[in-house]
């Protein structure tokens, strides 16, 4: 019987007839080599690219950075505050790699004290259009402002509006120091007064399942209010109203010297809030109203006797620091190699929320690991002979804040001053750093004290529940769930934060009562979590003088028996990063940009950042010395 071949048929093959035979091998030699050509000229042109790039960033910061500027014989000023004004130069950040960079008010006070004293320079021009301005800061440049004016001067300045969009009356405030105020006929003056508004959003979390709990030292420490309460306490009311009478009375005292009123007349017209530009004329508030292209010309004739001057008379800020200093007299041999070179002083700025370490911190925050080993640097040099410690923080971690302490007691074992001088905010762990300072200078303004601690987490249980989200776990140790946020704190668990936040309480007040020579009776008076103004803290012992950095520049000199701060070299660590370290550093925020959307992406990130306070808790750091009260 025949067979059929389906009976033999392999399950999962066919079989090859044997006269099949293999087919050859073709190379395709051609296509290969064509393709490895283009890959090759695709790496070489990145290469290529890169370096271009590499050396247009360091070209670019150079040239914008070091090179010295041909100046005028004759100049003015001028200033173009549209940004605002900043306490540190902000790195380049690689979606803005030539930005960066940013008006110090440092750059400001220091260009206003060396213009003071350069005939060149006939007088002062500043732009203002928005931008956000510190208090303090404000105060540290109408202070350079008065010592430029004189010098017998000229300072004017312009704005389309002061204070029309919102923004306050910190404008008008650091305008009010000017010899002369202009304004667009269109624009509006507006000094409402000091209005501090919080949230308290309680009750929404409670909507939503979400339990806050957190525990403070003590009742003033509000860090956590928000969350915490339906309203404010009276604790917080009682420093809120203490804080604005002192920048009320700190305000009016100095628009009234600066517009020769006296201060009921000023009082008067804050509570008018608002006026048109001929209202504000006739008030006493400007000068003139008129346009910007009719001051220019103004100052043209005022310094040349020609309105229609075409010449080179305008010198902006950076210009005018990058110049070298003018050669009055020839060196000589003597001045080069015979005197002494100027004793060197280290200015260690501390601005952010204080972490531990820089690694995923992001932009503005202190890290101790890179402030710390700066102090150490100092600490070890023989050159350095001074460090001015120059804060603008609301606090943040104990450890990492103790850390830098440590650092500058070091310091000072070695014979080295610590001088240190507060920006807008030196709060908590940002007043910690600063106990043990030989002197401590602030400005009226500043946001200072603060001297508590708060910490605790938030529970989403209810929140789960309430979604219909059930967790399960499996544990090892019995408080192995102490940071989860989906269980409340038990008792015995809400004892121990209580207990760490006592023993974080008493090391801060301890310290304060060492570095300030108060008794601990004295130290719980002024600490309790509260808030003080530099004004109110020079008076109860926190502050030792009123005053900013040229301030503390002066004090330091007198300190090292040097005639003037002039005679001192000042030195910034960190050292500021080399243009290709820069470079480097932007390259490297692409993995940062990178990793940034891959959590933008999972639920469960997106979720904690909502109910934390941005930058600053963490659960791996239950405890925070932080203050965010900012007054503007």
């Amino acid at each position: 019987m025949k067979r059929n071949y389906r009976q033999r048929r392999p399950i999962f093959s066919s079989p090859v007839p044997k006269d099949v035979k293999s087919p050859k091998i073709k190379w395709k030699i051609l296509p290969i080599f064509w393709m490895g050509l283009k890959r090759t000229a695709m790496l070489l042109g990145f290469m290529m690219l890169l370096s271009m790039l590499v050396s247009l960033f360091v070209s670019y910061s150079v040239l914008k950075g070091s090179a010295p500027q041909v100046l005028p014989k004759q100049m003015v000023l001028f200033f173009d505050l549209a940004e605002g004004i900043i306490e540190v130069p902000e790195a380049p950040h690689i979606t803005d790699p030539f930005g960066g960079g940013g008006v110090t008010v440092h750059n400001i006070v220091e260009a206003l004290d060396k213009a003071a004293v350069d005939p060149r320079v006939k007088g002062v021009y500043a732009r203002l259009s928005g931008g956000s301005i510190a208090l303090s800061h404000i105060q540290e440049i109408r202070a350079a402002l008065a010592r430029f004016r004189a010098s017998g001067k000229f300072s004017y300045i312009y704005s389309p509006s002061y204070g029309g969009e919102g923004g306050g009356f910190g404008g008008y405030y650091l305008a009010s120091a000017f010899e002369q105020v202009w304004m667009q006929p269109m624009g509006v003056v507006s000094i409402p007064g000091i209005n501090a508004e919080v949230p308290f959003a309680r009750g929404l979390l409670d909507e939503i399942g979400v339990e806050p709990q957190f525990f403070q030292r003590k009742e003033y420490k509000s860090a956590y209010e928000s969350f915490t309460n339906t309203e404010m306490s009276q604790a917080s009311e009682e420093a809120t109203k203490a804080l604005i009478e002192d920048l009320r009375a700190e305000i009016v005292g100095d628009i009234a010297t600066g517009r020769d009123m006296r201060t009921s007349a000023v009082e008067q017209l804050v509570d008018k809030a608002l006026f048109t530009a001929d209202a504000a004329v006739q008030a006493g508030l400007i000068d003139r109203s008129d346009y910007a292209d009719v001051l220019v010309d103004d100052i043209k004739e005022r310094v040349t006797g020609d309105a229609q001057y075409e010449d080179d008379l305008f010198v902006t800020l950076e210009r005018y620091l990058s110049d070298a200093k003018p050669k009055h007299k020839a060196p000589s041999l003597i001045e080069d190699n015979l005197l002494p070179a100027k004793l060197r002083v280290a200015i260690v700025n501390v601005v952010g929320a204080i972490v531990s370490s820089a690694a995923g911190a992001g932009g503005s925050m202190a890290a101790a690991d890179e402030i710390a080993p700066a102090i150490w640097e100092a600490a070890e040099d023989d050159a350095i002979q001074a460090i001015i410690l120059r804060i603008d923080s609301p606090g943040g971690s104990p450890t990492a804040s103790e850390t830098i302490l440590r650092a500058l007691q070091r310091a000072q074992d070695k014979g080295k001053p610590v001088i240190v001088s507060m920006g807008p905010t030196a709060a908590s762990g940002g007043y910690w750093i600063a106990t043990s300072a030989d002197q401590i200078f602030a400005m009226p303004a500043t946001l200072t004290g603060s001297i508590g601690v708060v910490g605790g987490k938030v529970s989403l249980r209810e929140l789960w529940n309430m979604i219909g989200v059930n967790w399960e776990a499996v544990r090892w140790g019995e408080n192995a769930s102490l940071w989860s946020m989906n269980k409340p704190f038990s008792d015995s668990e809400a004892a121990q934060i209580n207990a760490m936040l006592d023993q974080v309480y008493e090391g801060f007040t301890q310290r304060v009562a060492k570095g300030r020579n108060m008794s601990p009776a004295q130290v719980e008076a002024l600490a309790r979590g509260r808030v003080w103004s530099g004004k109110s803290a020079q008076r109860i012992g926190l502050v030792d003088k009123l005053g900013g950095l040229k301030d503390a520049k002066d004090y330091t000199a007198e300190l090292l028996g040097v005639e003037s701060a002039r005679n001192l070299e000042f030195i910034t660590l960190p050292e500021p990063l080399t243009p290709l370290e820069m470079f480097v550093e932007l390259l490297a925020d692409q993995g940062s940009v990178m990793e940034a959307l891959r959590l933008q992406g999972s639920i469960a990130q997106s979720l904690k950042p909502a109910l934390e306070q941005i930058g600053v808790y963490q659960s791996q750091n239950p405890a925070i010395t932080y203050e965010p009260l900012r007054i503007r």
